[in-house]
């Protein structure tokens, strides 16, 4: 988004709680002390970005000032930074932890989202259903100061690829935190797959073992993703109909549509609405709903490629950063020429 907001006059310094080596292990089981240490390293330099953040017209605060509990923090950020605004993309302020790091629940500020929202000057939220619960914890605010900037792709990055020989590929993008909203789907995917041979499971970011299905695990990584992702025919984007699902922002959803694959996804929140369904994706309710959906698209290779074309045209048109980037840029200016 940077990129975009310059050609509007906005420069963005980026400031990350957690560097590389944190980030990559923060999914995986135990590394209890490589986990600490990285949140060492992250509080400390959040320590020194929120006094830097006076420096600038407008802090822009994604999801939390940091992922540990206590009031210093956002007491700093007050001292520093009046006029700051605050960015989510998930139901932030509910109890939703990962297998991988349960037993750090008690160390999470859940009810930091609250502060952050009833203290900003502005709220860019990335959904209508986020949107309006922002506005519920600011009732004597203008509706106006709360803004929808949907999950955005970068279009130039993400465009389709030629598709070479191989075997057909189911994929899914993820972590290991969200890898289980696959595996309701996961019969319907042995049964096709003991009608179609040669069909592969592609998983990015993370890994099941599932007797019946060729599954292919790759490590997640920036410098791959999209190949790793392009290589696949139709992608999967299964969600749970409860309230974290329904704070989603169709994230994977939007990989695959930008690359031209068709789609098979829960109409569980934004994801109902990004879909239309048999116009640039399909939809399934529940497992039975994707088996069929699956076993459509995989005998229609002339469907999938329209599906495909359609998918790329609504990305282009709603959900690419050159769209998102006048939407959040408002935001920014409201707070600077409000405070």
């Amino acid at each position: 988004m940077a990129r975009p907001l310059a050609s509007l006059g906005i420069d963005l310094d980026i400031y990350a709680f957690l560097d590389d080596s944190g980030y990559s292990g923060l999914y995986r089981r135990g590394l209890l002390l490589a986990k600490v240490a990285a949140m060492a390293r992250g509080a400390m330099r959040r320590w020194r970005d929120l006094e830097r953040a006076c420096g600038h017209d407008v802090a822009l605060v994604h999801r939390e000032i940091w992922p540990i509990v206590g009031e210093g923090p956002m007491r700093r950020l007050r001292r520093f930074h009046r006029r700051f605004v605050v960015d989510f993309d998930d139901a932030v302020w509910l109890q939703n932890v990962s297998e991988a790091n349960r037993a750090f629940v008690w160390f999470k500020p859940f009810d930091q989202a609250v502060a952050l929202t009833r203290d900003a000057a502005t709220v860019s939220a990335g959904n209508p259903w986020l949107a309006e619960w922002a506005r519920t914890q600011r009732p004597n605010r203008p509706r106006e100061d709360v803004g929808v900037v949907p999950t955005a792709v970068d279009t130039t990055r993400w465009s389709p690829r030629p598709r070479g020989p191989g075997p057909l590929r189911l994929v899914w993008i993820g972590s290991h935190s969200t890898a289980r909203y696959l595996v309701p789907w996961l019969p319907a995917i042995a049964r096709l797959s003991a009608q179609h041979p040669d069909l592969e499971l592609h998983m990015i970011g993370a890994a099941l073992e599932v007797p019946g299905i060729k599954i292919v695990q790759r490590e997640w990584s920036y410098a791959t993703e999209v190949e790793d992702v392009a290589r696949g025919d139709i992608g999967l984007a299964p969600l749970p109909d409860t309230e974290w699902a329904r704070g989603k922002c169709g994230a994977k959803l939007l990989l695959y549509m930008a690359l031209g694959l068709p789609a098979v996804a829960s109409p569980v929140g934004v994801q109902a609405q990004i879909v239309s369904h048999g116009v640039d994706g399909l939809l399934a309710v529940d497992a039975n709903a994707s088996e069929a959906a699956l076993a459509r698209l995989l005998g229609d290779p002339s469907l999938r490629a329209s599906l495909g074309r359609a998918a790329r045209a609504r990305v282009e048109s709603e959900y690419s950063i050159m769209v998102a980037a006048p939407k959040l840029a408002a935001i920014l200016r409201r707070a600077a020429e409000g405070a």
